[in-house]
Protein backbone atom coordinates (compact mmCIF):
# COMPACT_ATOMS: atom_id res chain seq x y z
CA UNK A 1 0.00 0.00 0.00
CA UNK A 2 1.43 3.46 -1.03
CA UNK A 3 0.81 6.59 1.16
CA UNK A 4 -1.62 8.09 -0.60
CA UNK A 5 -3.96 4.33 -0.42
CA UNK A 6 -2.62 4.29 3.35
CA UNK A 7 -4.34 7.58 4.20
CA UNK A 8 -7.63 7.10 2.37
CA UNK A 9 -8.10 4.03 4.82
CA UNK A 10 -6.77 5.57 7.85
CA UNK A 11 -10.50 5.88 9.25
CA UNK A 12 -10.95 1.83 9.03
CA UNK A 13 -7.95 1.69 11.23
CA UNK A 14 -8.97 4.52 13.72
CA UNK A 15 -7.36 7.41 12.90
CA UNK A 16 -7.00 10.42 11.02
CA UNK A 17 -4.15 10.93 8.95
CA UNK A 18 -3.34 14.84 8.61
CA UNK A 19 -0.42 15.79 5.91
CA UNK A 20 -0.20 19.31 5.80
CA UNK A 21 -3.99 20.25 6.03
CA UNK A 22 -5.42 23.42 6.78
CA UNK A 23 -7.10 23.23 10.44
CA UNK A 24 -10.39 23.91 8.99
CA UNK A 25 -10.45 20.95 6.94
CA UNK A 26 -9.16 19.10 9.58
CA UNK A 27 -11.85 20.23 11.96
CA UNK A 28 -14.56 19.13 9.21
CA UNK A 29 -12.82 15.66 8.87
CA UNK A 30 -12.66 15.53 12.93
CA UNK A 31 -15.88 16.52 12.78
CA UNK A 32 -17.70 13.61 10.99
CA UNK A 33 -16.47 11.78 13.94
CA UNK A 34 -18.42 13.27 16.67
CA UNK A 35 -21.51 15.24 17.83
CA UNK A 36 -22.04 18.45 18.00
CA UNK A 37 -20.57 21.59 16.20
CA UNK A 38 -16.79 21.79 15.97
CA UNK A 39 -16.05 25.21 15.09
CA UNK A 40 -12.57 27.51 14.24
CA UNK A 41 -11.70 30.82 15.13
CA UNK A 42 -10.99 32.67 11.53
CA UNK A 43 -7.37 33.54 12.83
CA UNK A 44 -6.38 29.95 12.87
CA UNK A 45 -8.21 28.66 10.01
CA UNK A 46 -4.98 28.29 7.63
CA UNK A 47 -2.86 27.02 10.32
CA UNK A 48 -1.13 23.53 8.44
CA UNK A 49 -1.51 20.56 10.45
CA UNK A 50 0.22 17.14 10.10
CA UNK A 51 0.11 14.58 12.25
CA UNK A 52 -1.89 10.95 13.47
CA UNK A 53 -5.27 11.33 15.49
CA UNK A 54 -7.08 9.20 17.10
CA UNK A 55 -10.95 8.72 15.59
CA UNK A 56 -12.14 6.64 18.89
CA UNK A 57 -11.24 10.04 21.35
CA UNK A 58 -12.48 13.43 19.10
CA UNK A 59 -11.25 14.83 22.61
CA UNK A 60 -7.96 13.65 22.51
CA UNK A 61 -7.00 14.20 19.14
CA UNK A 62 -7.79 18.11 19.73
CA UNK A 63 -5.97 17.97 23.15
CA UNK A 64 -2.96 16.58 21.15
CA UNK A 65 -3.62 19.77 18.26
CA UNK A 66 -3.60 21.97 20.90
CA UNK A 67 0.14 20.58 22.09
CA UNK A 68 0.99 20.55 18.39
CA UNK A 69 0.24 23.96 17.73
CA UNK A 70 -0.50 27.52 18.96
CA UNK A 71 -4.41 26.64 20.00
CA UNK A 72 -6.89 26.66 22.63
CA UNK A 73 -9.71 24.55 22.73
CA UNK A 74 -12.94 26.20 23.83
CA UNK A 75 -15.47 23.70 25.07
CA UNK A 76 -18.91 25.58 25.48
CA UNK A 77 -20.82 22.43 26.09
CA UNK A 78 -20.24 18.88 25.15
CA UNK A 79 -21.79 19.69 21.95
CA UNK A 80 -19.77 23.09 21.44
CA UNK A 81 -16.33 23.48 20.96
CA UNK A 82 -14.25 26.19 19.26
CA UNK A 83 -10.61 26.09 18.38
CA UNK A 84 -8.91 29.52 18.45
CA UNK A 85 -5.35 30.94 18.98
CA UNK A 86 -3.89 30.38 22.28
CA UNK A 87 -3.08 33.33 24.39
Amino acid sequence: IGPLEANATAWSRGVLVAERMRLEDFLAALGRYRSGVLRSDPAVRDLIVSGVYPLDDTDHALRILAQALPLQITTATRWWVTVRPAG
